[in-house]
């Protein structure tokens, strides 16, 4: 690796300079990342798109992925088209992700202790 600094197992590539996005990194979070990594938390300190184009993600990628966090107000377009990344956002769309997988686990876990009752009443 360049001037001789090693780089630990998962540890993501994004530097200022390079603006490379590892394997292990999905567009999304080099999104955030850069959008933290400037300081654009809120309108006042939000970036062009051009600034956006320097994430080393294709043109493509880089709509796809602002637009879907545009819609779910992870990423917010100001009036002059900036883009900054809301925090608020992020912490709804975790807490809508959590009770989604919440119910993949409570389900089965519900029938489990229903087939289990059931054996018991039965034996």
């Amino acid at each position: 690796m360049a001037e001789g600094k090693e780089r630990k197992e998962g540890e993501e590539i994004m530097s200022e300079s390079t603006k490379r996005v590892s394997g292990r990194q999905t567009a999304g979070q080099a999104v955030i990342k850069f959008l933290r990594g400037k300081g654009a938390t809120d309108e006042a300190h939000a970036v062009g798109y051009d600034e956006l184009k320097n994430i080393r993600l294709t043109t493509q990628v880089l709509a796809y992925t602002i637009a879907n966090m545009m819609e779910e107000k992870v990423i917010i377009r100001t009036e002059d088209d900036r883009y900054y990344f809301s925090e608020a956002g992020w912490a709804k769309l975790e807490r809508k992700v959590l009770g989604s997988y919440s119910i993949l686990f409570i389900i089965p876990l519900i029938g489990a202790l229903i087939v289990w009752l059931v054996t018991r009443a039965i034996g």
